[in-house]
């Protein structure tokens, strides 16, 4: 089997550098031995030199190469350090949106949470209004339910009475007279207290207030039950005051069916029931005691009273209480 070497007579051989150059062994070996030692020179040929010249331009054209695989690096790593700006660019813009994020979703809340107590004071307000106008419209209706249930009463009793008529009577003055043994002063004073008792005891049953004139200029908001007598009477016997007991009685069971009559009365307006001068027995005086006991007067008052003996103060308020 041939050589491919020996076929070629143009071999080629790589120099030290990496270079490509070709030997012709046939026409440029000297057969000669100019050497000491027996051996030859080759001697390279002009084929020889031209391709030793050709190298430099391969040379070249791998600098070229290598120079524009540098560049293409430089560009890439260029591109790579744009991109890598441009990264922190966005980096930046998203932690500058994340910021602007929390602001406004911190100014959102605030916003929300003041929105949300100024509606919860704004229903607080209209809750607590509501809550008066409607304290103020219920009282406003138990007033007038109350004031209507006191109307009802009065009503009634002044119903009731219409069928009812004084029964007590005095006996006449011839009587009292020659059968009693009374004085002119004791008959005038039976008289008149009689009179006074029945005209009392009728208003009562008529739902209206006895009070004195001169009283109720002084107190426009004072109602009451008012009796005076005179007080240059001289005090009587208890003989004389027992003739008067059947008007007490009429009196006493008038004032007590009166309650409506007060309870009518406006709140500002104040009750009273006085005696002044007024001379009772002592079974006269526990009638009104009874009576009183209970009754929803503001003011009792009891003045220059007697219990028919002489002694003044028989009818007091203590007497009442106790």
């Amino acid at each position: 089997m041939n050589n491919s070497n020996e076929s070629n007579p143009r071999k080629k051989h790589k120099a030290n550098d990496g270079r490509l150059f070709t030997m012709d062994c046939a026409h440029d070996v000297n057969a000669g031995n100019t050497n000491d030692s027996g051996g030859f020179s080759p001697s390279f040929s002009e084929r020889g030199d031209d391709s030793t010249e050709a190298s430099p331009k391969n040379n070249k054209t791998q600098l070229d190469r290598m120079e524009e695989m540098m560049m293409r690096m430089e560009e890439k790593l260029a591109a790579v350090s744009s991109l890598e700006n441009r990264c922190h660019q966005l980096e930046a813009k998203c932690n500058s949106l994340e910021t602007m994020l929390e602001l406004t979703s911190q100014s959102t809340k605030k916003h929300v949470d003041e929105k949300f107590d100024s509606l919860y004071l704004h229903l607080e307000r209209k809750s607590s209004s509501l809550v008066d106008k409607l304290d103020a419209k219920v009282d406003s209706v138990n007033v007038k339910v109350e004031r209507s249930l006191k109307l009802h009463e009065y009503n009634e009793m002044l119903i009731k009475n219409q069928g009812w008529e004084y029964s007590a009577a005095l006996p006449s003055v011839d009587h009292l007279v020659h059968d009693g043994g009374y004085t002119a002063d004791e008959v005038e004073y039976l008289a008149e207290t009689a009179e006074e008792l029945e005209h009392m005891t009728t208003k009562m049953r008529r739902g209206e207030w006895s009070l004195g004139s001169h009283l109720h200029e002084m107190n426009g908001n004072l109602k009451g039950i008012y009796m005076e007598m005179r007080d240059s009477d001289p005090p009587f016997s208890y003989a004389v005051n027992n003739e008067l007991l059947p008007h007490w009685k009429e009196f006493v069971a008038a004032l007590k069916q009166f309650t409506p009559a007060i309870k009518l009365l406006p709140d500002n307006c104040e009750s009273s029931f006085t005696f002044y001068s007024v001379q009772l027995n002592p079974n006269a005086m526990l009638l009104i005691k009874e009576a009183l006991m209970g009754m929803p007067f503001k003011m009792l008052d009891f003045t220059n009273n007697n219990n028919g003996d002489g002694a003044r103060g028989g009818m007091s308020v203590d007497a009442i209480l106790d």
